[in-house]
């Protein structure tokens, strides 16, 4: 009788496992996934209350609490707020933050029209000056709390910054914040060196960066929207969730199967494990009932073996229940999905984030990322507003391969990475340092026989950025007169030997800290200034004056002052010019509405882009050195 029960066990089992072969079984009860649907008014759907109704059927009839986040614009359509007010009670309402015309309007702040409502200028919250962040964000939650009588826990966007976030706490309570995960340029969007897919506590000056400490924490948590590939969305963000249609290799649901068992299965590796995922809801009404429905389908399924399908504010609530402090470390160790004979692995803490590969077939590791994380890291827009068409979110990082291929740590042999909240250890033998990991400012490292240790430094650059003193743009004006010596001479213009102050932003010094990291060689700048160009620290940047010896002192390295490169009316003339001066690197400014800019393509002065932030750009030529 007791080998016939064990049999019968087995026969149920083994019948069960067949019938739901992706189905994740959960060896203990903390596996989430939150599903979030942006609602927006677009030109890609004529009948967006009716694209809204036919996404909840597909979430309701699959028995899932999920979030919906409204624009503005979504909030004044009477058709789309009958929809939602028809929703079940385990719905959640909260708000997508896109700026419009309309909603600009109504909230008396002038829109920002760059001719397409997607850029960043345009669409992001910190497109805005902070005194019009702050209206346009009082008149959303007023116009919320006017329609469905309460201020919503959860809040949205492909990217809001920390100042934003901050006032929305403070004022209104909000609770949970979706952001997209991790890329490097797709849409114009650059979000790069958050935490890997897992939701965080974001830092009160820098919400891609995980709080390090309480005292910096902003108590809301971070959920990112459409999980990546582990290895293959580090690359290309197409791997995904979402976009696996359209990825460089095509996928199918399937994919979308493995993707989030993946993920769920970290609770293994971390205290927890979550995903979110969804859809927006302003395609034609047609359009969810393919791949969507089959991806909540299996969401359902997953609900059914003890995942939790939990709203953005509910699993807020779970997280800042279990977490009272910092978010804590994590790790995510994948086989390739695509089915190379490579794993992946990440490591993140409040300090760090690392990721390597490990290649079987050639029995090597190759470290790919690695950035530091510190609480003065701030976001390049918190006190300036982004005045660009594009988005540039870019962490500090030792090592990162998809800005600059050139820089990745392989290690041939048998070799052991150890990581911790503190430090990072290699151990093996004949362990070979490149030598731009040596030269990196934002590490320390240690060599004890067969064992590199690397700590991060800590609060590296100041907040607020670096404070210089040099000649105002007047006083260079002054000086560059053939009179000048005259006018001194009768008591003229003594004032101008009085130097001013100058910030140089955050984010140019991370800049020049990774160029000091590079090889040696002259750096080619802008020898212009822009005096009415606008600016919204204590003090304005000072390539504003003209004043650019500080790219030296940071970088390390010679720099060469030339604007003939740049006015060149042909190629072949900007390329002769260029050649003259035998630069290695090209430095280029960034800040609020003022770019500085190759004047041709890349191919025609033969320089590749090495490094890119919201403050600057580094160009190095090509060469076998590099």
């Amino acid at each position: 009788m007791y080998r016939f029960k064990i049999f019968s066990k087995i026969i149920i089992c083994v019948f069960f496992f067949l019938s739901f072969p992706d189905q994740v079984f959960a060896e203990v009860s903390d596996q989430f996934i939150t599903v979030v649907n942006p609602v927006r008014i677009s030109a890609y759907s004529a009948k967006p209350a009716e694209g809204v109704e036919n996404e909840y059927l597909v979430i309701h009839k699959n028995n899932i609490s999920a979030t919906w986040l409204l624009t503005y614009d979504a909030i004044q359509n009477p058709e789309v707020v009958s929809v939602v007010k028809g929703m079940d009670t385990s719905q959640e309402l909260g708000i997508f933050l896109e700026v419009t015309p309309a909603y600009a309007k109504e909230s008396g702040v002038v829109y920002r029209n760059t001719g397409s409502w997607h850029h960043a200028a345009s669409v992001f919250l910190s497109g805005y000056i902070k005194e019009d962040r702050r209206i346009l964000i009082d008149e959303v939650f007023q116009t919320f709390k006017e329609k469905f009588g309460y201020y919503p826990k959860s809040v949205g966007s492909w990217w809001t910054d920390a100042y934003s976030l901050s006032y929305m706490k403070e004022k209104y309570g909000i609770m949970a914040n979706l952001v997209c995960s991790d890329q490097y340029s797709t849409d114009g969007y650059q979000i790069w060196g958050q935490p890997w897919v897992l939701p965080y506590y974001p830092s009160k000056l820098y919400s891609a960066v995980p709080a390090s400490t309480s005292a910096d924490k902003l108590d809301i948590v971070n959920l990112q929207w459409a999980p990546r590939d582990p290895l293959n969305g580090y690359q290309s963000s197409l791997y995904s969730s979402q976009d696996y249609l359209v990825a460089p290799i095509r996928q199918d649901v399937s994919y979308f199967k493995k993707l989030i068992n993946m993920y769920l299965s970290m609770n293994k590796l971390n205290n927890f494990a979550q995903v979110t995922v969804g859809l927006e809801s302003d395609l034609d009404p047609s359009g969810y009932k393919g791949e969507f429905t089959k991806q909540i389908e299996y969401v359902n399924n997953l609900t059914s073996s003890g995942v939790k399908a939990l709203t953005m504010a509910d699993f807020s609530t779970w997280y800042r229940q279990k977490f009272t402090d910092v978010s804590p470390g994590y790790k995510i160790e994948s086989k390739d999905l695509l089915g190379k004979n490579i794993q992946s692995f990440w490591y993140g803490s409040g300090k760090s984030r690392l990721f390597y590969i490990k290649d079987f077939d050639k029995n090597e590791i190759k470290i790919l990322d690695l950035r530091i994380y510190n609480s003065s890291l701030k976001d390049p827009y918190y006190d300036s507003p982004n005045f660009q068409f594009t988005l540039s979110e870019n962490t500090p990082a030792v090592i990162d391969a998809v800005s600059n291929p050139n820089n990745i740590w392989i290690l041939n042999g048998d070799f052991e990475i150890v990581t911790n909240d503190n430090d990072l250890l290699i151990r093996g033998r004949g362990i070979k340092i490149p030598d731009f990991i040596k030269k990196s400012p934002l590490i320390n490292i240690t060599q004890t026989g067969n064992e590199v240790k690397i700590s991060m430094v800590g609060d590296l650059v100041p907040a607020g950025g670096i404070e210089i003193k040099d000649l105002s743009a007047e006083a260079l004006h002054f000086f560059r007169q053939k009179l000048a010596v005259l006018y001194l001479l009768i008591g003229r213009g003594w004032n101008y030997f009085t130097k001013v102050s100058y910030t140089v932003p955050q984010g140019e010094v991370y800049a020049l800290l990774y160029l000091k990291s590079q090889p040696s060689g002259r750096v080619l700048v802008y020898d212009g200034e822009c005096l009415q160009c606008s600016w919204h620290t204590e003090f304005k940047p000072p390539a504003f004056s003209n004043q650019r010896r500080y790219v030296g002192k940071y970088s390390g390295n010679p720099i060469t002052y030339n604007k003939s490169v740049f006015v060149a009316k042909t190629q072949s003339e900007a390329k002769k010019e260029f050649d003259k001066l035998h630069a290695k690197y090209v430095y280029l400014v960034k800040f609020e509405n003022y770019t500085e800019k190759l004047p041709f393509s890349p191919g025609d002065l033969n320089v590749e882009k090495i490094f890119s932030n919201a403050n600057a750009e580094i160009w190095a030529v090509k060469s076998p050195n590099l």
